[in-house]
Order: structure tokens, then C-alpha cells, then sequence
């Protein structure tokens, strides 16, 4: 960005005039990218560097609340509020919280009266309505639903670490709940404290993952989870960064993954969209392109991994596992749609739609959901579940040779 203290104040200025509060000049730098109209009046800008022509900030949001932040190409909604730290390119939604010293890159969205306490780092991380972090939060490549409320929400302990790499260098996100989860009707989901997420995973509903556990494994629905190091200490020799076995659970669990995001995005295209004010629709539509980059992000990884396969043919002795890299390689081209498909649009229950627009006649995202008539809820779930289980379908009939 080029200096430049006196456009600086001019664009202050211009902002002060709209209403917009500014806790002075020589805390605040506007960027001459930004687009000032895209900051509502209402507004309220304390320690902040703002740059990017796609940063909005919406009416009742307060940013540097707790220190400087600096913000670029992010979409902040209404009554948000957005403590110190770094953000780049991501997207929250009305209500949203971050205290402070927070590290949030693209990829990432935070849907209504979510909430992250201080020094989190996001990256192609969705959280939806409601759902609660704590401090000291390192999650990559999460997808985390659940919970009926604010008081009654989806919740992650201080501490809690998601492991996207693998010691091979592949890269995998995980499954925390599903898309259902938009209709605010399920059971929470809590990760406990120095909780280690080892993806790729998928976390039903109502599960609980104790303190101190390291999660390598899928956890069911309503189940208390605990484990620390299995066997204890282990030492298993003969490792090789290049050979590859036993693919497939972990393919399946990113195109569960894969499968949610299309959901999801169907959820905004379709439903969120079909009454969004104007300023909504310029937050849904960014909340679309989050949720493609984590789509594309997970089809680059795997095309990734299999591009590493014929190394790794050429030191397998196993038969099965022979089998299994050939067919990956020969259906590549069909895996990679499945995992971001180039049609996503799966029409919504028209019930729905309308169902929804009435509801947000008179209130805000999060209570119009939860006052959806519970036949209309099973409906949208439904059709939700079906758009989400396509992409795990079609991976297991392109690998049943396997």
C-alpha cells in the first residue's frame, strides 16, 4: 500500500461525514482500494489498516475493538465485532465474534453469532450459526456445524489443535457434524480442551471428545470420546515417505467432506438468497466463494496425492494395494468432479423457499430458522442429506474395483 497521510484523512473524513464512527485519524489507515461506500454508516473503526475493493464492513460492527487489526478483502456483517489481529480474504456473517490476536486467512467463514476468544488461527475453516471456540485455536480445514442456539451451541475447548498434514505432506480437512446443521436443530458437538483433531475425521452430533484426547479415528453421534496416545509408546519401523496403502477411508471422508460444502452452498444459493437484502447478498455471495476454495482446496490435495501414486506403485509388494493406486490413477478425472463438481445446483423443496422467505419477514437469520415449522426443517434437512451423501456415492462406485 503507498503511503499517503493526507488522502488518508480526506477518506476519514468522507467516512465521518457518512457516519461512521473513527476513534481518530492516527489510529485508522484507509487503503485508496477500499470502496467507502462499502463501509455502512454505524459503523465503528477504533485500530484498524482496512485495503481491498471486496472489504465490506456492515452497520454496528466495531473493528480493532482490542488492539490493531488489519483487514483486507474481508467481508464483515452487521453488529460484528472484530478484535486484533491479521484477516485476509475471509467472511463473517451478523453477529460474529473474534476478541483479539487472531490470525484469519481465506477460506474462512463465520456465519451468525459464532464466537472465537483470542490468539485463534483460521484457514478454510467453516463455522456455522452459533458454534463457539475458545483461545489458543488452530483449525485448518474444518467444517464444524451443530446446536439448536447461542445458548445451546456446538463449542471447541481453549487449546484445541486440527492436524491437516500428514507426515507424507498430503493435506486433509475434516468433518465436524454436516450440513444439517443449518437448521439449527441438532444435537451440539464438544471438542475439549488440547484436543488433537488428526485428519481427515468426521464428529457426529451430540459427541463429546474429552479433554486431552488425539482423535484418529471416525467418533459417532452421542458418544463420549477419550483416548490419548494409542498402545502408548509405539515404534513402528520401515517407514517411507513415498508408499502409499489403505486409501480409501480417507478418501471417502473428503468426499463426505466435499459432499457438505455443496450442500451448504446450496443452502446460500437457494434458500439464504432467495430474501436477502442487499447487503446479505453481497455477504452470501462471498460466503459461496469461501466455500468454493474449500471445495477446490480438497480436489487440488487429492489430485496431489495421486499424481505421487506411481512412486509409490513401484515399491509396493501388495497385490490390493497395487490394485487400489491403479484404479485411483485411471479414475482421477472422475474423482476430482466428485470432489468439486462443476454442477452443483440440486433444486430446493419449493416449501422451503417459501416457508423461509416468510419467516424472515420480520427478524433476523438465526431466529427465522429456528421458527421454521419442524415438517419444513425435516424437509430442507432431507434434501440437504441427499446433496451431501452425492459425492460419497459417486466416489465409491468409481472405486469398487478397488
Amino acid at each position: 500500500m503507498r503511503y499517503d497521510e493526507g488522502g488518508n484523512r480526506l477518506r476519514l473524513a468522507r467516512l465521518s461525514d457518512r457516519g461512521v464512527k473513527i476513534w481518530g485519524a492516527e489510529q485508522v489507515w484507509i487503503a485508496e482500494d477500499v470502496h467507502l461506500e462499502q463501509i455502512e454508516p454505524g459503523a465503528e473503526i477504533f485500530q484498524a489498516v482496512l485495503s481491498g475493493s471486496s472489504t465490506f464492513i456492515g452497520r454496528g460492527a466495531r473493528i480493532g475493538v482490542s488492539g490493531p487489526a488489519r483487514i483486507s478483502d474481508c467481508q464483515i456483517g452487521r453488529d460484528c465485532q472484530i478484535g486484533a489481529g491479521t484477516y485476509d480474504g475471509a467472511t463473517f456473517l451478523d453477529g460474529a465474534t473474534i476478541r483479539g490476536f487472531a490470525e484469519v486467512r481465506a477460506g474462512t467463514l463465520m456465519e451468525e453469532e459464532t464466537e472465537a476468544a483470542h490468539s485463534v488461527a483460521f484457514k478454510n475453516t467453516i463455522l456455522t450459526a452459533t458454534t463457539i471456540t475458545g483461545s489458543l485455536i488452530n483449525y485448518c480445514d474444518i467444517y464444524m456445524s451443530g446446536g439448536t442456539s447461542r445458548e445451546d451451541h456446538s463449542e471447541v475447548g481453549s487449546g484445541a489443535i486440527h492436524f491437516n498434514y500428514d507426515p507424507r505432506g498430503d493435506k486433509w480437512g475434516s468433518l465436524i457434524g454436516d450440513a444439517t446443521g443449518v437448521l439449527l436443530r441438532k444435537a451440539p458437538i464438544f471438542v475439549g480442551g488440547n484436543v488433537g483433531l488428526v485428519g481427515p475425521i468426521s464428529i457426529g452430533y451430540g459427541a463429546v471428545i474429552a479433554a486431552g484426547s488425539i482423535v484418529r479415528r471416525e467418533v459417532p453421534s452421542d458418544c463420549i470420546y477419550s483416548e490419548g496416545s494409542p498402545g502408548g509408546v509405539r515404534v513402528m519401523e520401515g517407514f517411507q515417505r513415498t508408499k502409499y496403502a489403505g486409501l480409501r477411508r480417507k478418501l471417502s471422508t473428503t468426499a463426505r467432506l466435499a459432499g457438505n460444502y455443496v450442500a451448504l452452498w446450496n443452502w446460500y444459493d437457494q434458500v439464504r438468497r432467495s430474501c436477502a437484502a442487499e447487503y446479505e447478498e453481497l455477504l452470501y455471495t462471498a460466503a459461496q466463494r469461501q466455500i468454493e476454495s474449500n471445495l477446490m482446496e480438497r480436489a487440488k490435495r487429492i489430485g496431489k496425492l495421486i499424481g505421487k501414486l506411481p512412486l509409490s506403485l513401484r515399491s509396493t509388494t501388495s497385490e490390493a494395494v497395487e490394485q487400489e493406486h491403479r484404479l485411483l490413477i485411471a479414475q482421477r478425472d472422475g474423482i476430482l468432479e466428485a470432489l468439486n463438481p462443476s454442477q452443483k445446483t440440486a433444486p430446493a423443496p419449493p416449501r422451503v423457499i417459501d416457508a423461509y422467505r416468510q419467516v424472515r419477514t420480520n427478524c433476523g437469520y438465526v431466529q427465522g430458522v429456528q421458527t421454521l415449522p419442524s415438517d419444513i426443517a425435516q424437509e430442507a434437512e432431507t434434501w440437504l442429506a441427499n446433496i451431501a451423501a452425492t459425492s460419497e456415492r459417486r466416489l465409491q462406485n468409481l472405486l469398487q474395483g478397488a
